[in-house]
């Protein structure tokens, strides 16, 4: 094991994530103001269900955020997931068990190019993940000639809409993938070797931290994660597009960025980016209560990222 993924300490602080979850609140308590007559335990429920694709996608995007890269083939390989699932099961549960394999291996495959791309060709990773999203895009165009797939198998949407012990389905696995998630990147030596890339890769690269293998794994992780939510959104809408994806990749890195990650590497809790998602979730639940445009909706994530930005650059400008 190298000192620099011994040592290497995890990013500072729970005070942002914390301030992320108590603003989350607020815009709860919000929700009830501005529609009283709705049952809030119903409103939270609705929340944490949708909020299950962002939360699985803004994973991905963390860890390629990580290590300074980012990742703009999600929204593609979100609907291509749904795509493909929803072609392969043709509206029946028989091929389920090939077709989601399928379709997730396919999903970390197109992260697989990304990452080979930017570690072994040396492609800034926002040129390569564009690129490669137009790429797959297209292809999925020249497949599907856009049109709408027939509904899902009746299996997904049954876990999209069941309960267990009186909990809805999705926020059980909401809870669980979020477990996982934090116990990868901010309890795993693979999460802290990343964080030692992001920190610093020349130094990184000089006690012989394997940067190639994890930056190509990095980006297949956030394929797989791409898919694994453009597929529960197949079966939460018990249909599928092509675009389905595109609305889901802006508020990936709003989650990361607003949850305290850097944009150039190095620092971020998961836990961070969770109360991210969760936050982004009930400020769109607002904006539909409020039926705000959707141009609206885009300077509003817009300017959030920004704000963000700014809060994070503010203290190092104090240091000058």
């Amino acid at each position: 094991m190298s000192a620099i993924s011994l040592r290497q300490r995890l990013p500072e602080g729970l005070g942002i994530p914390l301030i992320v979850f108590a603003s989350t609140a607020f815009l709860v308590a919000v929700i009830k103001l501005i529609s009283p007559g709705s049952v809030l335990a119903q409103q939270i429920e609705a929340i944490l269900v949708t909020a299950i694709f962002l939360v699985i996608a803004s994973f991905g995007q963390g860890l390629a955020i990580l290590l300074g890269g980012i990742d703009l083939s999600i929204g593609v390989v979100m609907g291509l997931a749904g795509m493909m699932i929803s072609g392969l099961t043709n509206g029946a549960d028989a091929a389920l068990g090939w077709a989601v394999p399928a379709t997730l291996a396919s999903c970390a495959a197109i992260g697989v190019f990304n990452g080979l791309g930017i570690a072994l060709a040396g492609i800034p990773p926002f040129i390569m993940t564009l690129a490669s999203g137009s790429i797959f895009f297209g292809v999925g165009l020249g497949f599907t000639a856009g049109a709408a797939q027939r509904p899902v198998a009746p299996a997904l949407q049954k876990l999209m809409s069941g309960h267990f012990f009186g909990l809805p389905l999705p926020v059980l696995l909401l809870a669980a993938f979020a477990l996982a998630a934090m116990a990868f990147q901010n309890g795993s030596v693979e999460g802290r070797r990343l964080y030692a890339i992001g920190s610093n890769a020349k130094a990184a690269r000089i006690v012989g931290l394997p940067i190639y293998p994890l930056t190509v794994a990095v980006y297949g992780i956030s394929g797989l994660c791409a898919g694994i939510a453009g597929v529960l959104l197949a079966g939460y809408a018990s249909a599928a597009t092509l675009d389905m994806g595109d609305p889901f990749l802006m508020p990936t890195i709003a989650a990361v960025v607003i949850g305290g990650a850097r944009v150039t590497g190095g620092r971020g809790l998961y836990l961070g980016t969770f109360a991210g998602a969760l936050f982004l979730s009930v400020l769109e639940t607002i904006i539909t209560v409020l039926s705000l445009s959707q141009g609206l909706r885009d300077i509003i994530e817009g300017a959030i990222i920004v704000i963000a930005l700014l809060l994070q650059t503010a203290p190092a400008k104090k240091r000058y």
